[in-house]
């Protein structure tokens, strides 16, 4: 039994700001699955801090460096987990979207960058993320061997953190 219970606003902001902070964990780890896990563990642990939420303070900030940590903590529990985006560029992601504009910016730049890829580019990154399937699952899918689609997702992903690179300093975020 909770010895302190939860406040009404507390549970309405957090109940408010789940799609936001699902889709925050989403943009550093794209995998459906490990991300509703992830969130799950996130509310735990918003709802074990709930006493020490600053209700002065903005509260989907604060659930954002909670979310980070926790997905941070996921990452570094995977054994062998292959980082979907490097880390330099998670760091950014996450400390952007702490700053709620500066994550909005980010999403911007990243969509941009998404359509600068070739129609079979885009259509691999969506098999792989949008869908969820596995290295080998896409590979499957798309009759190539594991290691050219594993390979080719590395290049589009390093071609995607330095696009959105360039974008967000030439959209001045």
């Amino acid at each position: 039994m909770v010895s302190d219970p939860i406040s009404f606003e507390f549970s309405q902001l957090l109940t408010q700001s789940q799609r936001r902070i699902y889709a925050f964990i989403l943009t550093l780890i794209p995998n459906r699955a490990e991300a509703e896990d992830i969130l799950q563990e996130t509310n735990l642990v918003l709802c074990r801090k709930a006493g020490e939420y600053d209700p002065n303070k903005h509260f989907l900030a604060w659930a954002f460096k909670i979310a980070r940590f926790q997905t941070l903590a996921h990452l570094k529990t995977r054994s062998r987990s292959p980082l979907v985006f490097q880390e330099d560029l998670m760091e950014k992601l996450s400390d952007d979207a702490e700053n709620l504009e500066g994550f909005s910016s980010l999403q911007r730049s990243l969509a941009l960058c998404l359509e600068k890829l070739t129609k079979r580019n885009r259509e691999l990154i969506r098999i792989r993320y949008e869908k969820g399937l596995s290295v080998e699952e896409a590979a499957k899918k798309l009759g190539k061997p594991k290691g050219t689609v594993s390979m080719a997702l590395y290049r589009l992903r390093t071609a995607l953190w330095r696009c959105v690179e360039r974008t967000s300093n030439e959209m001045g975020t």
